[in-house]
């Protein structure tokens, strides 16, 4: 009696996990079948449930943009009918802290040294699927902070040790940008750290400072914290 007890409770709690929510924000598990939600079943190249976009991320399309599943009662996903966005559309996300590491790595060759210490000013937190980083003055303070030691240890060759002039901030912010940010600067992006490096940081008497500031700056503008 009692093994049936059991099985039949276990069974009930498969079959609550299974039930789609039809007043969910998304119109619950199988929204948009049967035509429904501009979805057309008899047309694979329509829009919807049935014949999603072939052009569209997703598990017919292209991309591969869609989270990771999360496993409930029932042994059921209950993130599936989370609907993945179009690629690119959702840009400039702040980078978690657990990355910053092995981007400064990549970027500089060598992570700084103070990075764990002031994870406090991140806002890590333990893992979450659901975390989202948030950018702040004190977090932005502390990336120029970080930034411009790990610049200054690493700009040891003999240019770094003459004062920048415009042809050679030019293509150093050009050169080091693209490394940076794995992409191609635009001409207003490279302008504003030339000038920095040129004119800005004038009364800096040091030129291995005024490119570490320029670098510095580069590292904690969006095309490097965001992805």
């Amino acid at each position: 009696m009692m093994k049936s007890l059991i099985a039949a409770t276990l069974v009930s709690f498969a079959v609550v996990a299974c039930v789609g929510e039809a007043d969910s924000l998304n119109g619950g598990r199988g929204a948009g079948t049967n035509g429904e939600n501009g979805g057309d079943p008899n047309d694979p190249n329509a829009p919807g449930a049935n014949g999603e976009d072939p052009n569209a991320p997703g598990a017919n399309g292209p991309g591969a943009c869609q989270g990771a599943p999360h496993i409930g009662f029932g042994n059921v996903d209950f993130v599936a009918d989370r609907k993945p966005g179009e690629l690119g559309e959702n840009r400039r996300r702040v980078k978690p802290f657990s990355s910053l590491g092995g981007e400064f790595q990549r970027a500089l060759g060598a992570v700084p040294a103070a990075l764990a210490a002031n994870s406090a000013a991140y806002g890590e937190t333990p893992a979450r699927w659901y975390a989202e980083p948030v950018a702040g003055a004190v977090s932005l303070y502390t990336t120029y902070t970080l930034a411009f030691t790990a610049c200054y240890d690493s700009l040891t060759q003999a240019e770094y040790q003459v004062a920048p002039t415009a042809a050679a901030a030019t293509a150093k912010c050009t050169e080091l940008a693209r490394k940076y940010w794995m992409r191609t600067p635009t001409t207003e992006e490279v302008t504003a750290c030339s000038d920095l490096a040129v004119t800005g940081l004038a009364t800096e008497p040091a030129p291995r400072r005024r490119w570490a500031h320029a670098c510095a700056s580069l590292l904690t503008s969006t095309g490097f914290t965001t992805y």
